[in-house]
């Protein structure tokens, strides 16, 4: 996933798209023109023929069809079929159209995905469109909601629809042929875009809301810009610190405990992977997070941040609250939405501590997860924290620690599985890497 991703939403004609292309030029970023995609599928439908209201067949045109979408001078370049469309997915029919395809949860589902993928392969990434900050990159470093007063926004589409057709608007253009049709058309598509079942216009809840119905576009810009680099200088702030906490945590390791380490390798070195593991002692998950490079993010029990200061420590490195008892959605949005931007997750199935150094069924919520995320799954086995600090003890003691890693189970494979099956798969599989790590090692296995 891009190192920088900036997402900017808003309804129609409030500016977005000439500012994301802009700010996307000052920052030597691409730009992801999300609208060009829903045009482009618009596009092959009408030349295919296809009823635009049979949302079947609109997937097939869109499972068929050779899209390309490449960053082309600082723009989004369009082919299909090999062919470059830039120019011919801005045709008004084409424009009026394309609300069949924005409306249709299983397209824009599709539609995500491709631009999940646009964006993995960018260090940085500017993207516009109507639900960027809220559903395709949630976790995005900087998010914007541009919005202006309906009749300033229909002056703005009156005047480039002039620009481009040399006079006034047509009735073919799709929008009307006044001033007064453009704003109630707009008016219209807000109505339509904010009511929709899947991914609504509306702003995300850490979205940076801008209103431009009286600011030019430069002032926006730099606006704009402004907030970047504030956000960019914390963001800069908090990578210092989560390589200072973690060499931190090394020291402390290597000073206290003899870690040895198996299997890191089978660690992806991109995309998304949930690490799951056994747990034995409150030292997990950084004897599971220290070897590796990747950053990882870490769920925990919400009464630790009863504690500010111990709440904020954990919080800066990467650990996500979750309330116990019962299902938090809140927690599960933000790790699914962390996987979906290619990132590494630790989790502990068994949910507490174990008491004897065995390792108990694990419990099979955490399947969701991975398969929401989209992730591959990668066992981690933990051996000799439980001899070091046991549940029953205060304070740990120094000790020998095996850190394995088994190999991964491919995003693929995972979709594949229910949730039980996922969790008695990695129940087993990492009994038996226990098994043969303590018999390596000259310690009594469990009897399972």
């Amino acid at each position: 996933m891009s190192n920088l991703v900036i997402t900017i939403d808003g309804p129609a004609a409030s500016g977005k798209s000439t500012v994301a292309r802009l700010l996307a030029e000052r920052l030597g970023a691409s730009f992801l023109d999300t609208g060009a995609m829903y045009r482009a599928v618009t596009l092959a439908a009408i030349e295919a023929g296809v009823d635009m209201s049979d949302e079947e067949k609109l997937l097939g045109v869109l499972e068929t069809g050779e899209f390309q979408f490449v960053v082309k001078e600082g723009k989004m370049a369009v082919r299909i079929g090999g062919v470059d469309v830039t120019e011919w997915i801005r045709r008004p029919e084409v424009t009026a159209k394309a609300r069949h395809i924005a409306s249709s949860a299983k397209l824009r589902e599709k539609l995500v995905r491709m631009q999940r993928q646009f964006a993995a392969g960018e260090e940085k990434i500017v993207t516009e469109g109507r639900d960027q900050g809220t559903v395709a990159f949630a976790d995005a470093d900087v998010k914007f909601y541009l919005t202006a007063d309906a009749g300033e926004r229909a002056r703005r589409r009156l005047a480039e629809l002039r620009a481009r057709g040399g006079g006034e608007p047509r009735p073919s253009d799709g929008l009307g042929e006044s001033f007064e049709q453009i704003q109630k058309a707009i008016e219209e598509r807000d109505k339509s875009d904010e009511d929709r079942a899947v991914g609504p216009l509306r702003p995300a809840d850490d979205a940076i809301v801008i209103d431009t119905t009286d600011l030019g576009i430069e002032e926006v810009v730099e606006k704009v810009l402004r907030c970047v680099k504030e956000k960019c200088l914390k963001r800069k702030s908090k990578m210092r610190w989560f390589r200072f906490a973690r060499w931190c945590c090394r020291v402390f390791c290597n000073l206290f405990f003899r870690i040895q380490v198996y299997g890191r390798e089978n660690v992806p070195d991109e995309g998304a992977f949930v690490l799951v593991g056994n747990h034995q002692s409150y030292l997990d998950p950084v004897f599971c997070g220290i070897p590796l490079e990747r950053p990882l993010y870490f769920l925990a029990r919400d009464s630790l941040w009863k504690n500010r200061f111990f709440g904020r420590l954990i919080s800066s490195v990467n650990t996500i609250p979750v309330k116990q008892g019962k299902a938090d959605l809140s927690a599960m949005r933000k790790v699914i939405g962390k996987l979906k931007e290619g990132r590494g997750v630790c989790v502990f199935p068994e949910g507490t501590r174990s008491i004897d150094g065995r390792i108990s069924p694990f419990k099979p919520g955490f399947g969701l997860l991975c398969r929401r995320g989209e992730a591959a799954v990668v066992p981690v086995l933990i051996d000799g924290a439980f001899e070091c600090w046991p549940r029953h003890k205060k304070i740990f003691s120094r000790g020998r620690i095996d850190v394995c890693y088994g190999k991964a189970i491919p995003a693929g494979e995972v979709a594949n599985m229910s949730d039980r099956q996922l969790a008695e798969l990695l129940t087993d599989t990492l009994r038996r890497m226990q098994t043969k790590s303590r018999i390596k090692h000259g310690k009594e296995p469990y009897d399972y």
